[in-house]
């Protein structure tokens, strides 16, 4: 999927440079450090305030932290969005098993195409499955073209 990063924080015009430095703002379990809660907690930043095109991206929290740190507080708005951002949480895979036991054969008239499950999202396969136990050749029906390959 693309994302795209649409806010600004905005720089005091005489502020420091942000150069690279040990803090660090909220992180996802897998020790990933740009992370946000949604994608209004991405940000574009000018690492030097009068230079336009010297642009970085960054996130509320981790910037918050260089600020506050620098005492450039001007962005009060983008402090504040900072501050209020949930912290991470871990989201367990969902269970293959679980998504295929949904499945009733009584809720879909035949002839096929059928509808797997009657859940929101499409199921994702999130855990790794060894190869061997898959057959050696896999049919798969997907009448909405929804797999890519």
């Amino acid at each position: 999927k693309k994302r795209i990063i649409f806010r600004v924080w905005p720089r005091y015009p005489n502020g420091q440079a942000i150069k690279p430095s040990p803090l660090r703002g909220k992180e996802a379990g897998n020790g990933l450090d740009l992370w946000g809660a949604t994608l209004y907690d991405f940000y574009h930043v000018r690492r030097l305030p009068n230079v336009p095109n010297y642009i970085t991206n960054s996130t509320g929290s981790r910037l918050a932290k260089w600020m506050r740190q620098a005492g450039e507080l001007t962005a009060k708005d983008e402090l504040y969005w900072a501050d209020q951002e949930e912290d991470p949480k871990e989201i367990p895979v969902a269970d293959i098993g679980e998504l295929i036991g949904c499945y009733d054969t009584h809720h879909y008239p035949s002839p096929y195409p059928f509808i797997p499950c009657t859940h929101d999202g499409n199921p994702t396969l999130q855990q790794r499955i060894p190869l061997y136990l898959l057959p050696k050749k896999l049919h798969v029906h997907d009448p909405w073209n929804k797999l890519s390959i």
